[in-house]
């Protein structure tokens, strides 16, 4: 009997720039696995992604149809050190503008935080 492995795998962000632009994607299409990969894996993210999850999910059908179609615009970049960059942005469904902090790892860029 053989076994499938359902944990879809997402390459590495090789910018600051993709991996926001790729969490940010990933949370307007509902697809929070996506999201994760993306994300450190700290309380400050886990717990953003999570209730952005339970917002997404609680939105009727055409809520959500409305975030797919969201488009991500970008306000501002700026490069803090060769490690850390911000992305100011909000996305067309929610003008609220949003800051997105971004941190080379382990050779990865993971968005480490979000503010409103």
């Amino acid at each position: 009997i053989g076994c499938t492995n359902s944990i879809k795998s997402f390459p590495p962000a090789t910018t600051p720039i993709e991996a926001g632009r790729n969490y940010i994607e990933a949370c307007l299409q509902g697809d929070f696995e996506k999201a994760k990969a993306y994300a450190a894996a700290n309380e400050v993210m886990q717990s953003y992604t999570t209730s952005t999850e339970k917002t997404y999910r609680n939105l009727d059908k055409e809520g959500r149809s409305n975030y797919r179609q969201a488009s991500i615009i970008i306000l501002d970049i700026t490069d803090q050190d060769s490690l850390h960059t911000l992305i100011h942005y909000r996305n067309s469904m929610d003008n609220t503008p949003h800051q997105i902090a971004i941190e080379k790892a382990k050779g990865n860029w993971q968005v480490t935080s979000i503010t409103p």
